[in-house]
């Protein structure tokens, strides 16, 4: 695995993390038990993603970035207290804005996948663009039926 391929899957870790501190957040601050149980789903696969990419830092013999209990877990947090007394719809807003960036690079890496030889990763990556997209539709259904 060579050292390009190593830090687009940190990147990802990365990106992945942070996610999960954000959803974290607004499924332990929702009232609304169907909100909630969604952020909890969101958790759920974005964690997924998150250990995929965690295994395959540590399958190169690379040490994962330390980001739980940091600063992304902090920012997180303080991001998802601040948007919750906005509201949901501003939540969800952001949330998909989020998954669009999320989406574009993941885009990209499937791109270098086919021009790099990183074959064995593409179709993981693509079931995650998936969950991304299926995220942002969600979100984004939530936001407009429930108007700021």
């Amino acid at each position: 695995m060579d050292n390009k391929l190593i830090a687009r899957f940190k990147e990802f870790y990365t990106l992945e993390t942070f996610q999960v501190a954000f959803y974290k957040a607004q499924a332990n601050s929702a009232t609304d038990e169907y909100y909630r149980r969604a952020f909890e789903k969101l958790v759920q696969i974005e964690q997924g993603h998150a250990d995929y990419f965690a295994n395959e830092i540590g399958n190169a013999n690379e040490e994962v970035p330390s980001l739980t209990g940091s600063f992304f877990q902090l920012a997180g947090n303080l991001l998802g207290e601040s948007v919750e007394p906005l509201g949901r719809h501003n939540t969800c807003k952001l949330g998909a804005a989020l998954e669009n960036e999320a989406i574009k690079k993941y885009r990209m890496f499937i791109k270098e996948c086919k021009t790099k030889n990183y074959l064995i990763f593409k179709y993981t990556l693509m079931d995650y663009l998936l969950d991304e997209e299926f995220h942002t539709l969600w979100l984004k259904d939530y936001m407009n039926s429930h108007p700021g």
